[in-house]
């Protein structure tokens, strides 16, 4: 089992039909919710949005770092990266990623 670590630039209070992957970066990725930062509902929309893409269970996903923060770091745990190894899987991971992009804009 592999656990991925996600950089990423939250944009809380968003409008609910933008909410999902704005942008796969080199350094980080940038995800808009439309949950406010109070109570942790931002963190939590992200993990969900973060879930789903991955098809993972949401408590799957945590953030492990900059909780009240816009920039975070996010794991995704105990995913399955098949005989190929971590470097095939990162680069799956990052198509992914892109394709949410690509899914959300079309």
């Amino acid at each position: 089992m592999f656990n991925l670590h996600i950089p990423c630039y939250v944009k809380p209070n968003s409008s609910a039909r933008r909410t999902g992957i704005i942008n796969v970066g080199i350094d980080k990725v940038e995800i808009s919710v439309a949950a406010v930062p109070r109570d942790g509902a931002a963190n939590i929309a992200v993990s969900h949005v973060v879930a789903e893409i991955f098809k993972v269970p949401k408590s799957s996903v945590q953030v492990i770092h900059g909780a009240k923060s816009r920039e975070k770091t996010l794991c995704v745990a105990d995913l399955e990266i098949g005989d190929d190894g971590e470097t095939a899987y990162l680069q799956r991971a990052t198509q992914i990623l892109k394709a949410a992009v690509m899914t959300r804009n079309s």
